[in-house]
């Protein structure tokens, strides 16, 4: 039997082999070693090394609130220590003050952006437009006093546009009256008459004289006559008894039988013209005659005045029941005569 002898204390040197491993080897570690270092030499500073948490000191709370969060890994971090992100602020939220847009709408979708809010502007200051100046009717002429004695026939006349060139809030009545204005207002009141005498083509009328269509109508109505040598004298102002005159022929009066007498309710019935008597006693029959101040006072060839015209034109309406007749005392009444 052989005896198994105990193993030595002694070592047995190292053979050639496992030398040059071992220099193999920490040649090795020196080449990580010195390229660790030089990447980032901060990581051979013992405070930054890490170890397990049997070894470690309890953890210092930090004097500002924080949250430990570990870093991102990231080659160019210093350190692979935990740092530190402050608490942000309780901030009170705000808010918004419109629809919040995204930063990139879907593609096709048209967004459209909010309407900004307009700044509330106060109302522009309103002012009450000043009433218009009340116009002054028919019945307040200036120059027409309430008991101007032709009053209520100016007045009708104007009411029924009669009289239609009153502008300036005056009628002025004691002006003198035209055969041209006498056409005009004879026109307006017969304008529904048919004609019953031919045109006259007068010479002192032109076709671009404003009043020659009046004048034309009173002629073809029957109302007034042209003077000698083919004339109608437009501007002439008109006397009384022509006025009488043409309102007995448009009317159409029958002529008196008792022309003279009748006549006789005038102190100066002498003056009226030979031609102009039986139109004259037609009218003065017919109460379309008025006289003012005298009732009695013809005045046949005195000029006409407008005041005088207005009276009688509105008792001519009244005879052909245009108009209701109205009581005056300047309206002439033909006597009363026995047979």
């Amino acid at each position: 039997m052989s005896s198994s002898q105990p193993p030595s204390g002694e070592r047995n040197p190292l053979g050639l082999d496992e030398l040059i491993a071992i220099l193999v080897a920490f040649g090795t570690m020196g080449a990580i070693l010195f390229w660790v270092t030089g990447k980032n030499p901060d990581r051979l500073n013992a405070r930054s090394w890490q170890f397990p948490a049997v070894f470690s000191q309890p953890a210092v709370t930090p004097a500002s609130p924080g949250i430990l969060t570990p870093a991102a890994p990231n080659s160019d971090v210093r350190s692979p220590a935990t740092t530190l992100i402050p608490s942000q602020r309780e901030v009170a939220p705000v808010a918004p003050l419109g629809p919040v847009l995204p930063e990139n709408p879907p593609v096709g979708v048209i967004v459209v952006p909010p309407k900004p809010i307009a700044r509330s502007t106060p109302a522009p200051a309103t002012t009450k437009p000043k009433a218009a100046k009340a116009k002054v009717g028919p019945g307040r002429f200036s120059d027409v006093a309430d008991k101007y004695w032709a009053r209520p026939f100016i007045v009708a006349l104007v009411d029924r546009k009669i009289f239609a060139d009153s502008t300036d809030n005056k009628f002025r009545p004691d002006e003198p009256m035209t055969r041209a204005e006498l056409a005009r207002l004879i026109q307006r009141m017969s304008e529904d008459k048919k004609p019953i005498r031919k045109p006259i083509d007068f010479k002192d009328v032109k076709d671009k004289n404003p009043a020659a269509p009046a004048i034309d109508h009173t002629v073809k109505a029957g109302y007034l006559k042209g003077y000698p040598n083919n004339e109608f004298r437009p501007d002439k102002n008109i006397p009384r008894v022509e006025v009488i005159a043409a309102l007995a022929s448009g009317l159409n009066l029958k002529r008196s039988a008792k022309a003279t007498k009748t006549l006789q309710v005038y102190t100066d019935s002498a003056k009226v013209p030979k031609w102009a008597v039986n139109k004259v006693a037609a009218a003065t029959e017919a109460g379309i005659v008025v006289n003012h101040p005298k009732r009695t006072l013809l005045q046949p060839n005195r000029t006409a005045t407008r005041a005088e015209v207005a009276a009688m034109i509105y008792q001519a309406m009244a005879k052909k029941g245009q108009v209701p007749a109205k009581s005056s005392e300047y309206v002439v009444k033909p006597l009363k005569l026995s047979k």
